[in-house]
């Protein structure tokens, strides 16, 4: 009887304590000095350049990118106002998560 509920409290043990290895990436993005905010389009790019993954920026200007596994990531963003383009460079931002992290960026685009 011992063996068997020291068995249980043993798996109980090893199933509470296994982690969730997934990271994220949060942020907000903001262009023309703060006045756009929605409808910014951020893209998540791998190390090696290929993009993964793509969305557009809330009200507030806040984006997320979740269940992440670990390592390096290109983020860069984008908006077009009327006819002028506003985008946060020709070089991403570099993030590097690992397990369980939740990474906060910031952007702010400037006119091209």
């Amino acid at each position: 009887m011992k063996r068997i509920i020291f068995l249980v409290l043993a798996l109980v043990m090893v199933v509470s304590c296994s982690k969730d290895d997934e990271a994220s990436i949060i942020g907000t993005a903001t262009a023309d000095g703060g006045n756009v905010l929605s409808g910014i389009t951020v893209k998540l790019y791998s190390e090696n350049a290929a993009l993964l993954r793509s969305t557009t920026t809330l009200s507030d200007g806040s984006f997320s990118f979740t269940g992440l596994s670990a390592g390096n990531y290109y983020v860069g963003a984008t908006i077009t106002v009327g006819d002028v383009v506003w985008d946060s460079g020709n070089t991403p931002q570099l993030v590097y998560v690992s397990d369980e992290i939740v990474k906060e960026i910031a952007l702010t685009l400037t006119q091209k």
